[in-house]
């Protein structure tokens, strides 16, 4: 028997990344000749320069990172600059903006430290431009870097930051201490494209064969999942993807499954563009974007589906 080709893939592990597990756990990957590997990633910079330098064979990530390092405009320096691109969707999950319980609107935020992962990131982003439309001016507030969402919890916990962009699951933990989130409208989320799968285009010119499996195994795994049937095994499938998830956020979780992924994984154009006007109002260094389709490589993934 000719030995599976090996895929490795660094991941913002999460509910959204369940259809590599299932993927796995049901052979659909083995079935395509493939053995996937994945691995948890410890922060944006690292899973992009391991990225760039071929250390790893795709990533999950935001496609804000892929845009980000195409420009120059990365966490770090990149010479030459890469050419990432966008194969297959992922999901889009929205970050609440949480608040101190004695803040009661967006207004309340004039003076007030407000926590997010990095000040040059697509997230943020999108919050400066949230503040802007409730009227507040960049110096109306001060953005604090602090890492992932446990150290943004924290920082308002101490005291430290009014608010913060949280995940769902902190922002639940958030509520639960009293805190409320700070909704605007219309939604700024609703037509963001956030998760996808990427890799070198050159790296997928070169492996055809085994990106057109992947996907093909990781939508039939997606598909599963959000067939109402699997709905009761998703639960504990959850909480084996995802060691430190508790009995009650995996039952939330499933239940959230069919508003998290869509079912053939799709990336927005419209959602694309919205995350490039961003970083091009607020990136830096000043830089001269690309349209949608330069940070994109579907041919691979329209093959596919014309043949489901």
């Amino acid at each position: 028997m000719t030995p599976p080709n090996t895929l490795s893939v660094v991941a913002f592990v999460g509910p959204e990344t369940l259809p590599l597990h299932v993927a796995a756990l049901h052979g659909y990957y083995a079935r395509e000749g493939l053995n996937v590997r994945w691995e948890a990633a410890t922060g944006s910079i690292d899973q992009m320069v391991r990225l760039i330098e071929g250390d790893c064979d795709m990533v999950m990530t935001a496609i804000d990172n892929i845009i980000a390092y195409n420009a120059g405009q990365g966490g770090v320096p990149v010479d030459p600059l890469p050419d990432l691109v966008a194969f297959l969707g992922c999901a889009s999950e929205p970050r609440p903006l949480m608040a101190l319980p004695e803040i009661s609107g967006l207004a309340g935020l004039r003076g007030r430290r407000i926590a997010v992962d990095a000040l040059n990131t697509g997230f943020s982003f999108l919050l400066r431009q949230l503040l802007q439309d409730a009227g507040l001016g960049m110096k109306d507030y001060e953005l604090v870097p602090v890492g992932a969402p446990p150290a943004r919890w924290q920082s308002m916990q101490a005291g430290d930051c009014a608010a913060a962009l949280l995940s769902k699951a902190f922002a639940a933990i958030a509520v639960a201490a009293g805190c409320r989130e700070l909704r605007a409208e219309p939604d700024p989320w609703a037509n963001y494209q956030g998760g996808v799968f990427a890799a070198r285009r050159s790296w997928i010119a070169d492996h055809a064969n085994d990106v057109a499996g992947f996907i093909r195994a990781t939508l039939a795994a997606t598909g599963w999942i959000l067939d109402t049937a699997n709905r009761a095994q998703l639960p504990d499938l959850l909480m084996a993807h995802l060691p430190h998830m508790t009995r009650e956020a995996s039952v939330e979780a499933a239940g959230n499954m069919s508003g998290l992924l869509a079912r053939d994984l799709p990336i927005n154009p419209d959602g694309l563009r919205s995350v490039i006007v961003l970083r091009q109002t607020y990136g830096s260094p000043p830089a001269t974007l690309g349209s949608p389709d330069s940070y994109l490589d579907l041919s691979i993934y329209d093959q596919v589906a014309a043949s489901r």
